[in-house]
């Protein structure tokens, strides 16, 4: 039997939400998967081998979240498993970046989340029974030069879901935020990155934080950090002096 009935999955036309969505299928789990690109989700629908509801939804626009919210507040064929993966982020100088995109940015790794959070919060509590994962990033305890905006939605989606984990233990619905670090998916490249310097050392690939990120959901585990050396890079930021990190922090953005 699997561990989820049917889980909604945001972002899983690529990436670490592909994955999540396919080793949930794998696992017998019927889905609703959302994300912008209608093909990608078409194709990944056409090979789950299980019940796949498609949702072509833009989460930087309020109509299009509200519209994924009811569906995850609906009573037939119910969500029990909400995988808030979607987000997104660019480089650079906070004054020097199109504050549209910037405003984008917020909207869907903040106010998106927010929203189908508490629907699924609302959903699962009368169900008695449910989980809410969250993709967060290593970037949240990081306050990063040239990621202003995209740090602080990760330091918040951190937060959030460290306190819903609480919020929501009574009711029985599992919480977990997921941190990974470098992780190699299409997401360097649509924030305008270059990871070319990047050890490889330190990368970890999509497959393997979807699946750490699924066993700590079923696990009912508040937070997942996927990876020997993110766990020790995360302990020692909050130990850490700020100042310390700021000057380790040296990023050149000319």
């Amino acid at each position: 039997m699997p561990r989820w009935n049917r889980a909604l999955v945001t972002g899983a036309s690529s990436g670490i939400g592909a994955a999540i969505a396919h080793q949930l299928a794998d696992d017998g789990t019927d889905l609703v998967v959302v994300a912008r690109d209608r093909a990608r989700l078409d194709a990944l629908a056409a090979e789950a081998g299980v019940d796949v509801e498609v949702m072509v939804a833009d989460l930087s626009i309020p109509d299009d979240v509200a519209r994924v919210a009811a569906r995850i507040r609906t009573e037939e064929r119910p969500v029990d498993l909400l995988v808030n993966n979607a987000g997104l982020g660019f480089t650079g100088r906070f004054a020097d970046l199109d504050y549209e995109r910037e405003r984008g940015v917020v909207a869907v790794n903040v106010l998106a989340l927010h929203e189908l959070s508490h629907a699924a919060a609302v959903a699962m509590s009368a169900a008695g029974r449910g989980g809410i994962l969250n993709i967060a990033s290593v970037a949240g305890y990081w306050p990063s030069k040239g990621g202003a905006t995209y740090g602080a939605t990760k330091a918040f989606v951190n937060s959030f879901s460290e306190s819903l984990h609480q919020d929501l233990a009574d009711a029985g619905v599992s919480v977990t935020v997921s941190c990974p670090g470098f992780t190699r998916t299409e997401f360097q490249d649509r924030a305008e990155i270059d990871s070319s310097d990047i050890p490889g050392l330190l990368w970890q690939d999509a497959e393997t934080v979807a699946a750490h990120a699924l066993a700590a959901v079923a696990d009912g585990k508040a937070r997942v950090v996927p990876g020997a050396l993110n766990k020790l890079g995360v302990a020692l930021l909050k130990v850490a002096p700020l100042r310390l990190v700021r000057r380790v922090n040296v990023r050149d953005l000319d």
